[in-house]
């Protein structure tokens, strides 16, 4: 329970360390993601030129069919290794933030356990019903909450598994060659 400007200051700088980490943490995977985009621009830029010089070169419209045909594959398992190292990204920083957050509700749980506390040894008698109630809500919040926490590791767990499922599976099929 804070009961002193000393706690009340130092309840203040904890808050302020921890919203600071996070936001610092959101700048590094907004920094990743940046950086993966440009080397993603980079490289898509470099490769369309290549393309294209192949194009210009090319004297038999059925080469350059066939060249269309066999250039889906590669784009659309690069689309699925960008999505991925997105996906990576992401979820690596969600991780990180949830950590920060669940360190502060750990301590956020801790003062409200200590003035519950501290209001049921100057409550007056009679009052333990009360407090008992309070304890109850607390608990019961807490509860809830980790079983939302968990449910929704469950939900993420099985997204990630459904999309390394469908990216198996969705690959296109193999350019057909004329007989």
């Amino acid at each position: 329970m804070i009961q002193t400007p000393e706690q009340f200051t130092q309840v203040q700088k904890l808050t302020f360390e921890t919203f600071q980490s996070v936001a610092l943490k959101s700048l590094e995977g907004f920094e990743k993601l940046a950086e993966l985009n440009m080397q993603a621009l980079k490289s898509s830029m470099e490769e369309s030129a290549d393309q294209m010089r192949a194009m210009m070169t090319t004297k038999d419209p059925r080469a350059l069919g066939d060249w269309s045909i066999a250039a889906a594959q590669p784009a659309a398992d690069k689309m699925a290794a960008y999505a991925k190292h997105v996906y990576d990204i992401a979820s690596g920083t969600s991780t990180e933030i949830a950590k920060l957050v669940e360190k502060q509700l750990t301590e956020g749980n801790k003062q409200i356990t200590a003035s519950i506390d501290a209001i049921a040894k100057s409550a007056p008698a009679g009052s333990e019903g009360m407090v008992s109630l309070l304890k109850t809500a607390v608990s019961a919040a807490n509860n809830a909450y980790e079983q939302v926490n968990k449910a929704t590791k469950q939900a993420v767990e099985a997204a990630e598994a459904t999309l390394v499922a469908a990216a198996k599976v969705a690959r296109p099929a193999a350019p057909r060659t004329a007989a």
